[in-house]
């Protein structure tokens, strides 16, 4: 009776043996462990901004107070001066489509220049000066972006911005001849703000889920500037401001965006576990 016991138990026990390992054939593997990456922590459409780039400035009309009074005018105004530039912002992707930033930038390394002619009834000649000064700008803008779509991971896109421009002219001379004579003036510091505008066109490559890289063109319009008056060297008499007016700028920027959310193109991304048919073993 004891060996019909022990034999019954012996049996219970292999069953449940091979039912135990049966269903740990059937038992899906478990997931790989997640890839080591960089994680978003704050929000998943907010994203910093730096750019740096070149601009071709212009100033499309010179004019000084004294200079009309007299009947004279400007020519020869210097075009094409370059300006450096480096800006930093902050913004939010609302979806694939669009977003908006907002942005703050130095600009300097730029030159101004022209020349005025006006007949000078005293000495009975035409007389001509020659202005030449520096041009730096502080520039802040909002500006919207729409994305065109995603291809290997480029993302063309286009966009507007509108805001407010401080351009400042430093180290103003004015150099000329009376008959023979020469003569200097030398202009303090001036400072003139307004209305900034620009539109802007490129292309952003995604690095990984959180670093975008931009290249893109911009037309800025940066509105007006002017210097403080302009004192004669030689003589106790001083001189209305010259203003520079309607100066723009065509920018070739690059730039990054670090976006604390996961974007949705070249990051990697979690592969969804392919499901293991069971092995089916021979007895």
């Amino acid at each position: 009776m004891g060996s019909l016991k022990i034999l019954a138990l012996a049996g219970v026990m292999a069953v449940s043996a091979s039912a135990l390992a049966t269903a740990a054939d059937y038992m899906p593997a478990p997931p790989p462990p997640e890839p080591l990456g960089l994680k978003g922590s704050i929000s998943s459409g907010i994203y910093l901004r730096g750019d740096i780039g070149v601009g071709y400035q212009s100033v499309s009309k010179y004019h000084q107070d004294d200079v009309a009074a007299f009947g004279g005018s400007f020519f020869g105004a210097a075009e094409g001066n370059h300006a450096v530039f480096g800006g930093l912002g902050i913004g939010y992707r609302f979806n694939n489509w669009f977003r908006v930033d907002a942005t703050g930038e130095y600009r300097g390394g730029s030159t101004i220049g022209t020349n005025d002619i006006i007949y000078n009834p005293f000495a009975g000649v035409n007389q001509t000066n020659t202005y030449k000064g520096n041009l730096s700008s502080m520039v802040a803008l909002f500006n919207g972006y729409v994305d065109l779509g995603t291809w290997n991971c480029l993302t063309p896109y286009i966009g507007a911005g509108i805001g407010y421009a401080s351009n400042r002219i430093t180290g103003l001379t004015d150099q000329g001849i009376v008959g023979i004579s020469p003569t200097l003036g030398t202009a303090a510091s001036g400072t003139k703000s307004g209305l900034a505008w620009a539109l802007m066109a490129g292309v952003g490559y995604e690095v990984n889920k959180n670093l975008t890289l931009e290249l893109g063109y911009r037309y800025l319009n940066l509105g007006d500037a002017r210097s403080g008056s302009i004192n004669n060297a030689f003589l106790a008499e001083s001189y209305a401001p010259l203003k520079a007016k309607d100066i723009d700028s065509h920018d070739f920027r690059i730039g990054m965006r670090w976006n604390f959310g996961e974007s949705d193109c070249c990051g990697p991304v979690e592969r969804p576990v392919a499901y293991a048919p069971p092995t089916v073993r021979k007895y």
